[in-house]
């Protein structure tokens, strides 16, 4: 199985939200955030040349959703499915099992938050829950696993930041 693992683009700061009355869920992306994301987007596109994309799931947080929904436009328009085993804090064996229960052998992609993702991500090399990096915003990785994902038998076969992903566009 093949998990690529996206962070969400450049949201609306925290605080700025607060003043609008919008909770953490309800931050969209800004302007900025789309633009760079779409940019990304096309990186990822030409980097996924022969891989399409079966499924994306996404956190059900504002921000996320219209990061998936930029990436779908971009990647022929694979199903979007908000998975609530994304939303934080995420718990690392539950995403596991909730991956084995629905996805099997397709290409997935996993667009969420940090430190989450990272967290995940090390948990799938590892089978610890220590943090061996970061995602910057609309950063992605790709991941194999044998079978089904598992702690500690994955593969990190790439790891690339929004501004890789742009120069590859």
């Amino acid at each position: 199985m093949d998990i690529i693992v996206i962070r969400h683009g450049i949201a609306l700061d925290a605080s700025a939200a607060q003043q609008l009355g919008l909770s953490d869920a309800e931050r969209p992306l800004t302007p900025r955030g789309e633009r760079r994301t779409r940019a990304a987007a096309i990186g990822l596109r030409a980097t996924l040349t022969d891989m399409p994309v079966d499924d994306i799931l996404t956190s059900p947080l504002l921000r996320a959703r219209q990061t998936a929904d930029i990436l779908a436009s971009y990647l022929d328009d694979p199903p979007v499915d908000e998975a609530d085993v994304l939303a934080p804090p995420v718990d690392m064996a539950r995403l596991d099992a909730w991956l084995h229960q629905h996805f099997g052998d397709r290409r997935v992609m996993l667009v969420g938050h940090e430190p989450d993702l990272a967290t995940w991500v090390s948990w799938s090399l590892t089978r610890r829950r220590d943090r061996l990096m970061a995602f910057k915003k609309a950063g992605a990785a790709l991941l194999e696993f044998p079978g089904t994902p598992e702690g500690g038998t994955g593969t990190l076969r790439w790891l690339l930041t929004a501004a890789q992903l742009r120069a590859l566009g």
